[in-house]
C-alpha cells in the first residue's frame, strides 16, 4: 500500500547509483514520540531521571551550542551546570527504546543492499557515532557500511561540509550517491552544497482526526500510529479512533482490578469483545471471563420474577427505549401469538419515566400470564438463564462487570436475578448510571466518570458496532447433553465484516506497537483518547461517510448509520426522507451525504437536539 509504494520508488531513484546512504532519524528510524524533547519528558515521568530534567536538558543544550560555533556533543551538553550529575548513559539507553525502523525505509534498504549497493548512514546529531550504529543494528540496519555523524566531525550536512567529508573518506564521486533524508535544508540543500543528488522522503500526512493537545503523551500515541502500516483506509482509522481510545481503557481497568485483589473481570459480550483482545494483549498474564447475555436473552428471567414495583422498572429499561406498538413489545419479550392483546397496533412510548398507566398494565398483564400455563416455554427459559448465570459463577465472589455503558441495565438485571452485587466499569455514562446504582459500584472511564456529552451519544451505536464481537447477538440459552448450559447466538450477516475486520486489524496494531514501547510504563490520558472519534462523529471526512456509512447498527432494530438514497427519491416522495434520516443513526454523516454542501451540519443536529429536549 502506502509503505510499498514509498520503497518502490526509493528503489527506482537509487537504480543508477553505485552508493546510497542516508539520514537517520525521521529516515531509517522513527522515534515513537512527537517531538524528540518529548523523550526527555518520559525519562522524567518514569524515574529515569530526576525531577525538572526535560527543562534542564533543554536549557543545556540550547547553551552548549551557544558556547561552541560547532556541532556539539551529547558529553558537552552534559557538561553544562543543569546536567551536573547527570549520567548521558540513561538518554543513550531511551533513545535506543524509543526508536523503530521505518518501515518502507528498511524494506529499501535491504533489497538495495542485496542488489549490491553500498549504503552509509549520514547524521547531523549530538550521540556519539557508536550510539547511533547501536540504534540502527537495534532496527535491522546491520549491513551499513559505515555511519558519518556530525558530532563526530564537528561539521554539519545542512552546511555542505559533513557530506564533502563524507565523499573525502569513502572516495566517491558525488555523481556515484544519492542521499535519502527527510529534511529540505539539510538533507536537500546541504547534499547540494556538496553536489549530491538527493530523495526526499515525504513528510508525516497528519492524522485527520488527531490534534496536537501539547501532552507529550498523547502526541507521543499520535506519533506511533503514523509509524504503523497502513494496510488500508479502515486499518488506519481503526489505528486512529480506536486504538488508544481501547489501550486507554485496558489500563483504566487494569487499574481497577488492582484496587480490588482477587475480583474477576467480566466482559460482556458483544460489545466488550474487541476491548477483552486489547486487555490480554496488553496483560497476557491476567485471566479474563466472557459473558455471554444480552438484555433479551434474560428478559424470561426477569419475567418470572415477582414483579413488583422495582422489578417493573427493571423490566421496562431493558425495553428498548422508544415508541413501540403492543405487538412489538410481545416479540422483544419472546412472548408467543397467544399472548398478543387484541389492541396490538397501540403504540407505548417506552422514553418516557414513569411509565404511563396503559403501558404498566401492559407489562403487568404479560408478566403475569407467563407464570401461567401458557408460560411454560417462558418458565423453561427463565431456568437455563439462571442455570447459565450459575454456571458462569456471577452469585459469588467480587466481579468487576466490563461494559460499553449508559444506564447500567444490564448489571441491575444480573443482580436482581442472582441476588448478587456487582461491580460495574463502564465505557462511558449516561446520567441514569449513579440515579439506578451506587457511585462505588458503578464507574465509568470517559469524561471523568460524568454523564457522556451529545456528540459521544451521537455516535455510540456506530462506537458500539465497530468494538462488538462479529456474531448475532445472544437470544437465549440451551441445555447440552453434558448437562452445561451455553448461549444461543441468533443469525448474523457477514457482508460488512471486511470493513470492520480491517479497523480491529488497525486498533490491534497499535495496541502491540504500544504494549512494544516504552510509552507501555505510562498511561494514555483518559481525557483525550475519544476525541479524535467524537471528532469523526461530529465533521466526519467523505471518505469515513462512503466507508463506514453503509455499516448496519443494532439499535432496537438494524438500521444504517447513513446511507441516504439520491436526492431525486426524496424529492418525489419526502416522506421517505423524513423516515430516512429519522432511521439513520449517524444523522450529521447522513446530512453532509444527501446535502453535498459545506454546511456546518453539526450545529444543525445540535440545534435539533435542543429544539427536541424542550
Amino acid at each position: 500500500m502506502e509503505h510499498s509504494s514509498l520503497t518502490d520508488r526509493i528503489l527506482r531513484a537509487a537504480a543508477p547509483f553505485g552508493a546510497v546512504a542516508f539520514d537517520v532519524f525521521d529516515t531509517l528510524v522513527k522515534r515513537c514520540c512527537a517531538r524528540p524533547t518529548d523523550l526527555f519528558r518520559w525519562m522524567e515521568r518514569t524515574g529515569r531521571a530526576p525531577e525538572g530534567f526535560c527543562e534542564n536538558r533543554i536549557r543545556a543544550e540550547r547553551q552548549a551550542r551557544a558556547r561552541h560555533d560547532r556541532e556539539v556533543t551529547l558529553a558537552e551538553i552534559y557538561a553544562e551546570p543543569e546536567l551536573r550529575g547527570a549520567d548521558p548513559a540513561r538518554e543513550c539507553q531511551a533513545e535506543r527504546a524509543f526508536c523503530t525502523a521505518n518501515p518502507p525505509l528498511l524494506a529499501a534498504a535491504r533489497a538495495l543492499h542485496a542488489r549490491g549497493q553500498k549504503l552509509y548512514a549520514v547524521s547531523d546529531m549530538y550521540l556519539p557515532a557508536e550510539e547511533i550504529r547501536a540504534i540502527l543494528t537495534g532496527c535491522g540496519y546491520d549491513f551499513l557500511e559505515n555511519v558519518f555523524v556530525s558530532s563526530e566531525f564537528g561539521v554539519q550536512k545542512r552546511s555542505g561540509k559533513l557530506f564533502r567529508l563524507f565523499l573525502h573518506e569513502t572516495g566517491y564521486r558525488a555523481a556515484d550517491v544519492l542521499f535519502v533524508g527527510d529534511d529540505l535544508r539539510a538533507d536537500r540543500i546541504g547534499a547540494a552544497a556538496a553536489g549530491i543528488r538527493s530523495f526526499l522522503v515525504p513528510a508525516r500526512r497528519p492524522l485527520p482526526y488527531t490534534e496536537r493537545t501539547g501532552d507529550d503523551l498523547a502526541d507521543a500515541a499520535a506519533a506511533l500510529q503514523q509509524i504503523l502500516p497502513k494496510d488500508s483506509p479502515a486499518a488506519a482509522r481503526g489505528a486512529e479512533l480506536l486504538g488508544p481510545l481501547a489501550v486507554s481503557f485496558a489500563g483504566w481497568l487494569h487499574a481497577q482490578r488492582q484496587q480490588l485483589p482477587g475480583a474477576r473481570l467480566v466482559f460482556l459480550a458483544r460489545d466488550m469483545e474487541l476491548i477483552r483482545r486489547v486487555y490480554e494483549m496488553l496483560y497476557p498474564g491476567e485471566q479474563t471471563d466472557y459473558l455471554r447475555v444480552s438484555r433479551k436473552s434474560l428478559l424470561p428471567a426477569l419475567l418470572y420474577r415477582p414483579m413488583d414495583d422495582g422489578t417493573l422498572a427493571l423490566l421496562a429499561d431493558a425495553l428498548p427505549r422508544q415508541r413501540l406498538t403492543r405487538g412489538q413489545i410481545c416479540e422483544y419479550l419472546g412472548l408467543d401469538a397467544k399472548f398478543l392483546p387484541a389492541d396490538a397496533q397501540q403504540i407505548c412510548d417506552l422514553r418516557t419515566r414513569p411509565l404511563d398507566r396503559a403501558t404498566r398494565e401492559l407489562l403487568l398483564s404479560l408478566a403475569a400470564r407467563c407464570k401461567t400455563a401458557a408460560g411454560e416455554p417462558i418458565r423453561e427459559a427463565a431456568a437455563l438463564v439462571r442455570q447459565y448465570l450459575q454456571q458462569s459463577g456471577l452469585d459469588h465472589g467480587q466481579i468487576l462487570l466490563v461494559d460499553i455503558g449508559s444506564g447500567g441495565t444490564t448489571q441491575r438485571i444480573l443482580e436482581e436475578l442472582t441476588g448478587h452485587p456487582l461491580d460495574g466499569r463502564y465505557l462511558a455514562c449516561d446520567s441514569r448510571l449513579h440515579e439506578q446504582l451506587p457511585a462505588q459500584r458503578a464507574r465509568a472511564f470517559l469524561f471523568g466518570g460524568n454523564p457522556a456529552p451529545l456528540w459521544y451519544w451521537a455516535g455510540q451505536p456506530m462506537l458500539e458496532r465497530f468494538v462488538s464481537e462479529l456474531c448475532g447477538p445472544t437470544v437465549g440459552y440451551a441445555r447440552e447433553d453434558d448437562g452445561r448450559t451455553v448461549p444461543r447466538i441468533g443469525r448474523y450477516d457477514p457482508a460488512q465484516d471486511e470493513v470492520i475486520l480491517a479497523l480491529r486489524k488497525g486498533t490491534l496494531a497499535f495496541a502491540k506497537a504500544w504494549k512494544d514501547s516504552p510509552l507501555s510504563e505510562l498511561t494514555l490520558p483518559a481525557q483525550t483518547v475519544c476525541d479524535p472519534f467524537l471528532r469523526m462523529v461530529r465533521c466526519p471526512r467523505s471518505e469515513e461517510i462512503a466507508l463506514f456509512g453503509p455499516l448496519t447498527v443494532e439499535d432496537g432494530g438494524s438500521w444504517q448509520l447513513a446511507a441516504p438514497r439520491k436526492i431525486t427519491a426524496y424529492l418525489r416522495r419526502p416522506a421517505l426522507a423524513a423516515r430516512d434520516f429519522r432511521n439513520s443513526r449517524w444523522k450529521v454523516a447522513f446530512m453532509k451525504q444527501l446535502i453535498g454542501l459545506p454546511l456546518p451540519y453539526d450545529r444543525i443536529y445540535a440545534a435539533m437536539k435542543q429544539k427536541q429536549g424542550r
